[in-house]
């Protein structure tokens, strides 16, 4: 049963972002079905996991209409930049000095290239 769990692990490695949510849902409750047929306790508990988080991980698969693929990669760069500002922030004594340069640094931070 083992071996069931790892050809699980490979189907999801190839999933394609190319389909819509419906069939992404799909595509996980098949995941889910597999991971809870195998005999391992701990399989068992990542298809539980699998079947709790379904929704949110068909979001993760499907793109929209309009051919968008939603991710948090936005989020965790403004994340990013507010560490490394407050990294070298270290002993400002006002907060809204500090609050105005981190707001002026992520407004006009030059925008990264994206990779081909």
């Amino acid at each position: 049963m083992v071996q069931q769990a790892q050809n699980t692990l490979q189907t999801l490695f190839n999933y394609q972002t190319k389909y819509t949510f419906d069939e992404a849902l799909k595509f996980v409750e098949r995941i889910n079905i597999n991971l809870q047929n195998c005999d391992s306790h701990l399989i068992k508990e990542v298809g539980r996991s699998y079947y709790k988080w379904r929704v949110e991980i068909a979001n993760a698969f499907s793109k929209t209409q309009n051919n968008i693929r939603y991710h948090n990669g936005v989020a965790e760069n403004i994340n990013n930049h507010l560490k490394s500002i407050t990294k070298a922030a270290y002993g400002y004594r006002n907060f809204e000095r500090f609050r105005k340069r981190a707001i002026l640094i992520l407004t006009y931070a030059k925008p990264h290239k994206e990779k081909t």
